[in-house]
């Protein structure tokens, strides 16, 4: 399974705009090849931040969507027009030992940035017994350790191999997003988190990481196709 994590600024002027052009998405992206969800998400410190995380069956999958005529023409003009900045990380699910969670052989490319391993873990709202203040919802993953793991010798190294970390909510959930600079330091991670019913996480390695100015590891030609998308559309 192939992740996109896409984290986006937006003015508050101009969240109308960014609220048509996600809506015109939602009436194709259902019925695009290989997707299996896509889940919205509000910060609940920070007015105008948004992500959405989206799912697909392969990589393939993925670049099919990116390249939809439809998705490309609004590429061009959310990213020119709405978004103040925006971070795009896509990559593989890395397996915790369940099937059908292995990245495949050969599969060598990683970001160039750090914390190149996401954990992506998601609870129900009612689970964080915060539901009547958002904006308290801790930013901080390590706030989610088990209290009997505070004195795991592991705790330590855990935390120091934390690059960042994000908090969004969805109208049903909370999801802490954090970046680790290995797999080990993210599954160690997810061997101290305090689970709860109906909880959910995912370990994503991040093959690309790049945003509105800094497209070193955008993929090649996605400029130039977004471009072209809108030829012919516009005078």
């Amino acid at each position: 399974m192939f992740f996109v994590i896409f984290e986006l600024n937006i003015p508050a002027s101009l969240t109308p705009v960014s609220t048509e052009y996600y809506m015109k998405l939602q009436n194709i992206l259902p019925s695009q090849a290989g997707f299996i969800s896509e889940v919205p998400y509000a910060s609940p410190h920070h007015e105008g931040r948004q992500a959405l995380v989206a799912k697909f069956v392969d990589e393939a999958s993925v670049r099919a969507w990116r390249l939809q005529h439809d998705h490309l023409m609004m590429q061009y003009h959310a990213r020119r027009e709405v978004f103040d900045d925006y971070r795009l990380r896509v990559g593989p699910e890395i397996s915790l030992g369940q099937e059908g969670g292995e990245v495949k052989e050969g599969r060598e490319h990683v970001t160039e940035k750090k914390g190149h391993v996401i954990c992506l873990y998601e609870r129900p709202m009612q689970a964080t017994g915060e539901t009547a203040e958002p904006s308290s919802l801790s930013n901080n993953v390590v706030d989610l350790v088990d209290p009997m793991a505070q004195k795991d010798p592991l705790l330590k190294d855990v935390v120091a191999s934390l690059v960042d970390t994000t908090v969004y909510q969805s109208e049903k959930t909370v999801l802490w997003v954090s970046g680790w600079v290995d797999k080990d330091a993210a599954v160690g991670f997810e061997q101290l988190i305090s689970r709860t019913h109906g909880d959910s996480i995912h370990i994503v390695r991040v093959e690309r990481d790049y945003g509105k100015h800094d497209r070193n590891e955008a993929p090649e030609g996605a400029d130039a196709a977004q471009a072209a998308s809108v030829l012919g559309t516009e005078g």
